[in-house]
């Protein structure tokens, strides 16, 4: 099996993505009059948008160690798509083995998204003539006493791997590729370990390769979120008033634009100094918020670390979403240690603020369901 490294994921796939989301919106202009499919080419880029995200993360997570940003997940349909877009312009084929009562995981679904896409890419490398990637899932032990793990596989009939290489294929930079940079799969070894994990390979030289990776099942009673779900599926109106604090104008008058659209009332403002002052007013008048949005990072000004503090002291029950597109942060990780009630990543689609949302409003009580 060939080893791919980090050069090939986010440039080439990187540049396939932007040609997606590119060739999509051009083609939406030319359909206008067709309104069935210009919502078609809008949901493909706006999937290619979504996949641009996660697979950017990868230098980062292996670069900087970002700790997981975890929620439960149901993973049949993540790695579907992750395995399908892999393929995509390729002249394989893929074979799924999953088990129909998969556990949920609490994991990061970015994250884990990457590991399944590096793999199946080495898949692809290594069977430059076509064949076929086998890709299988099943329980293993007990969910209920905290021993449950998950059993994930990927497998191909490619060169395989020497065993002088073997031994060394997780480590960073190893590459047998000339254009390699190999990172690739010392990427999924840091994730797969991060989720509490295991991560091997086994392979034979003409015959091909597997890798077994395990990871925890899910002890969170939640409902797992699906990330194939579809969009107008999973939106719910809200009823309440949300402040949201970001530096970037667009970022801003998007934010507003999704809350108002999902039903919410919604003010925006540049930093955390603002955000206070507004947060307090607010209260005094008898109209405060049900929720606040602060961005991470506000280069020269008040962020949201600083900001959720000044925040406390004027309510201690203030409900903060921590948002930021630097996953990597120690805050996103561990939101609820710096006074954070919920965690949000950059970008953002409008079900996964509405998600947000309705959890922290709902705990709260603070809103009407849905």
């Amino acid at each position: 099996m060939c080893l791919i490294g980090t050069r090939s994921l986010p440039w080439n796939v990187g540049s396939l993505l932007t040609q997606k989301q590119l060739g999509n919106i051009s083609l939406a202009r030319y359909q206008m009059q067709e309104p069935e499919k210009v919502v078609k080419r809008l949901e493909d880029a706006e999937k290619a948008a979504a996949r641009a995200k996660d697979l950017t993360q990868q230098l980062l997570t292996f670069a900087w160690g970002g700790e997981p940003v975890k929620k439960v997940i149901e993973v049949r349909g993540l790695l579907q798509e992750a395995a399908t877009f892999a393929l995509h312009g390729s002249n394989l084929r893929c074979a799924f083995d999953l088990a129909d009562d998969l556990w949920p995981l609490e994991a990061d679904e970015g994250q884990l998204v990457q590991v399944v896409h590096n793999l199946v890419l080495n898949a692809v490398q290594a069977m430059q003539k076509g064949g076929t990637v086998s890709i299988g899932a099943h329980n293993v032990g007990s969910r209920m006493t905290g021993e449950g793990f998950v059993a994930f596989s990927v497998s191909d009939n490619g060169a395989g791997i020497s065993e002088q290489h073997l031994e060394k294929i997780f480590d960073p930079y190893f590459t047998t590729k000339d254009q390699g940079s190999g990172l690739g799969l010392a990427s999924c070894y840091s994730i797969v370990k991060k989720h509490g994990g295991t991560l091997r390979a086994e392979s034979t030289l003409g015959q091909g390769s597997s890798f077994h990776f395990t990871l925890p099942a899910s002890q969170n009673p939640k409902e797992p979120t699906h990330p194939c779900r579809d969009l107008k599926n999973s939106l719910s109106p809200g009823s309440s008033r949300v402040l949201v604090m970001d530096d970037e104008e667009i970022v801003r008058t998007l934010s507003r634009a999704i809350l108002e659209q999902l039903g919410y009332q919604a003010v925006c403002v540049e930093n955390g100094t603002q955000a206070a002052e507004h947060y307090r007013k607010a209260k005094e008048e008898g109209a405060p918020f049900s929720a606040v949005i602060l961005d991470l990072t506000v280069p020269g000004g008040v962020g949201g670390k600083e900001a959720v503090q000044m925040l406390l002291k004027i309510d201690p029950q203030v409900k903060a979403i921590v948002c930021s597109g630097y996953s990597t942060d120690p805050v996103m990780a561990n939101h609820r240690a710096y006074g954070f009630s919920g965690v949000l990543s950059k970008p953002y689609r409008p079900h996964d603020l509405s998600k947000v949302l309705q959890e922290l409003l709902a705990d709260s009580g603070d809103r009407e369901a849905g």
